[in-house]
């Protein structure tokens, strides 16, 4: 129970701040204007859809796990609330637990937005003419959905004092999730379809690994959090992704060409420090028409959850010996 109201609380203080809501809306945003932006390509238009809008979601995710989990700890140490939780009879690690999964239900609400955002751009298409008509369904529920969200939650909070930021998260995400079912339902024309043409699984399961993807990240900033504020502790985790996205590139050729088995296994030592984040970036197998299977799927989640823990671990034992009272501000 104490974990989970601490992780309650970390999830509404997330969502609370501005950044948050304004990271996503700007995400949602890029990829609305995708359609046009990617008309001008000179190879397949749809395919730079996907880039765009998977690498969108990618570096969203790693600006919200940055600024979340900084603020669920070390903004908590500089502004030495975390007194009111530590002076309790809570332990530090079911303290750094409960914290990280309000930041993990965090970032999986933001993942829901973007990737209903994803689908509906998906299922319009690439505006690759002139004469290209636009899918007035997915424009009239989107819009509706996204604009009746912000509208309600602005005249409650002017009228009934709620917090705007909560309230459009939770009047956005079932209106959104509506839009999208409402739109399967109808082709460009409004006729009736079968539902479902012009979505995709496959997109869903990639959006699902760049969740994990978004976690272990997470679980990264948790890390740093504990010593570094939020600058240290974003720089980090961009190397971190960037490291990971070429791993493969930088290191598997020098562990394939070492002949002294000492020095292969340092070169695998330090492969497996880093982790592979080409594990959750499914773009090459969605370009390629690939499935991405459950048990790949199950693979990854278990790959993810290795380096999840292991972070939170090496997050408790730092913090472990943290001052966090009046002494660590001399």
């Amino acid at each position: 129970m104490k974990i989970y109201a601490i992780a309650k609380v970390t999830l509404l203080q997330i969502i609370r701040q501005p950044i948050f809501g304004v990271l996503i809306l700007l995400a949602m945003g890029l990829m609305t204007l995708a359609p046009s932006i990617t008309a001008f390509t000179l190879s397949d238009d749809n395919q730079m859809l996907k880039d765009l809008c998977l690498s969108t979601i990618l570096v969203t995710g790693l600006l919200l796990a940055a600024f979340s989990a900084s603020g669920a700890i070390s903004a908590e140490i500089e502004d030495q609330t975390i007194l009111t939780i530590v002076s309790k009879p809570i332990n530090r690690l079911a303290f750094i637990a409960g914290k990280f999964l309000g930041v993990l239900s965090a970032l999986f609400v933001a993942n829901i937005f973007m990737l209903l955002a994803f689908l509906l751009v998906l299922r319009h298409g690439v505006i690759s003419t002139a004469s290209t008509e636009r899918d007035m369904p997915v424009v009239v529920f989107g819009l509706a959905a996204a604009g009746g969200g912000l509208i309600l939650s602005g005249l409650g909070n002017y009228l009934f004092d709620w917090q705007f930021a909560p309230t459009a998260m939770g009047l956005g995400l079932p209106m959104l999730s509506f839009a999208v079912l409402l739109a399967g339902f109808f082709d460009r024309a409004w006729g009736f379809q079968s539902f479902g043409q012009g979505y995709s699984v496959e997109v869903i399961s990639a959006c699902g690994l760049l969740l994990l993807a978004v976690w272990v990240l997470a679980g990264l900033c948790l890390l740093c959090s504990t010593r570094l504020n939020v600058v240290w502790t974003l720089v980090i985790a961009f190397v971190v992704l960037c490291l990971g996205m070429t791993w493969d590139w930088l290191i598997l050729p020098k562990i394939q060409l070492a002949q002294v088995w000492h020095i292969k296994f340092a070169w695998s030592a330090l492969y497996a420090v880093i982790p592979n984040f080409q594990v959750f970036w499914m773009i090459d197998a969605l370009d390629q028409g690939k499935h991405i299977t459950a048990y790949y799927l199950v693979l990854s989640l278990g790959y993810a959850c290795c380096y999840i823990v292991a972070m939170l671990f090496l997050a408790y034992a730092l913090f472990l010996d943290r001052q966090v009272g009046a002494a660590n501000k001399l």
